[in-house]
């Protein structure tokens, strides 16, 4: 037996010394790279705020759970999540009596990428309406997802929103970008002009299939501690993130070619356009079946703000005359924030670097949405 022991551990010993020498060698290079990235490239050690797979959605975001990020890297801001994976203090759904409830549907623009909560334009707007408010007090509640396109934002309307009995919702347009959202979801799907609502697959989904492999990385057993602490890690993080992201909108692109080949000159096809339409047009039939009032808000790129002669601002301005004529045929509310942002002096201080709003451009859109309820708030 002793004979044979020896010759076991004469076996094996070889066996364990390369293999600790060839992860020691691998754990030493890590270092080494790691001690190189933070002389020469130092990155942000951002926490991030993992997302959450979800059959309908693609992805919600975890409840109960706190990040201290840049917004992709302009500015360091607080992101808290309530028990509902929303960005704001709880709220019941049990609405206390002379109560006005507003809520809102919006993406990165409006939960938002950038500011702390209490600078995003649905809460100034809260502070300001209440100050001015005799009858009701107004609450607020801010249902806004970064990364959602109204597909996405109507569905989290129709699994939870409605139990708020909201007595107006305010649907923040984003012209930068939601008519890609819609597409690339796959959550709603055209059948002639009739809204067909699917299940998103990674086969009809660029969005899917670029949360999944995000999700995955996020919710690895010590990622938040390790990108929490290495910059070698956050950089190999924003290299991939930014092939995925090329990735998904050259998937997307080809998926979209044959409808761009007749229409050179908009950006817009109209299957985008009518698909968008038809999921605004639901939301609109699930807020009337409550009681509710619908508030369409278009929020302007930077873009449209600054360059007066592009194709890019030919192009928005189009969508915010057809959004226009389109709200106008529904009978809802319609806040174009547009002219306002035009209008002021330097409208590129509404603007953060990364093209979100600044806590300035947040107090702009505060003050026209309390101009316009203190207008129309007996028709609201």
């Amino acid at each position: 037996m002793q004979k044979e022991g020896k010759i076991y551990m004469r076996h094996w010993k070889p066996i364990f010394y390369n293999s600790l020498l060839f992860f020691g060698s691998i754990i030493f290079a890590l270092l080494l790279a790691e001690i190189f990235v933070r002389i020469s490239v130092p990155q942000d050690l951002i926490v991030p705020m993992p997302a959450q797979a979800d059959r309908e959605l693609i992805y919600r975001l975890p409840a109960n759970t706190k990040s201290y990020l840049k917004g992709t890297s302009v500015r360091w801001f607080h992101l808290e999540t309530n028990s509902l994976g929303l960005r704001d203090s709880e709220h019941h759904f049990k609405k206390e009596p002379g109560t006005y409830r507003i809520l809102l549907l919006g993406d990165s623009m409006s939960m938002a990428e950038g500011v702390e909560l209490e600078e995003t334009y649905i809460k100034q707007f809260d502070k300001l309406v209440n100050h001015r408010s005799e009858e009701k007090h107004i609450e607020t509640i801010n249902m806004a997802i970064r990364g959602y396109g109204n597909d996405q934002e109507v569905v989290l309307f129709e699994r939870i929103g409605h139990k708020f009995h909201p007595d107006l919702v305010i649907l923040a347009f984003f012209e930068g970008n939601d008519f890609d959202d819609n597409r690339q979801g796959g959550i709603f799907k055209l059948d002639g002009e009739k809204l067909i609502k699917t299940i998103p697959t990674r086969e009809n989904s660029p969005k899917l299939w670029y949360y999944s492999k995000q999700i995955k990385i996020q919710n690895f057993p010590g990622y938040r501690f390790f990108i929490g602490h290495s910059h070698l890690l956050n950089l190999t993080r924003n290299h991939f993130a930014s092939f995925l992201t090329r990735k998904s909108r050259s998937i997307s692109e080809k998926r979209n070619e044959a409808d761009n080949e007749n229409n050179e000159k908009s950006i817009i096809s109209s299957e985008d356009w009518m698909l968008t339409t038809k999921i605004l047009e639901r939301w609109i039939t699930d807020l009337r079946q409550i009681d509710s009032t619908p508030l369409l808000l278009s929020i302007p790129t930077y873009q449209s703000v600054m360059e007066k002669k592009s194709k890019t601002l030919k192009n928005n301005l189009r969508v915010n005359t057809e959004l226009g004529k389109f709200a106008k045929s529904k009978d809802i509310h319609w806040i174009n924030l547009y002219n306002t942002f035009a209008h002021i002096l330097k409208p590129e201080r509404l603007y953060l670097k990364d093209g979100h709003l600044s806590p300035e451009g947040h107090r702009i859109v505060a003050d026209e949405i309390l101009e316009y309820f203190m207008k129309n708030r007996d028709h609201l």
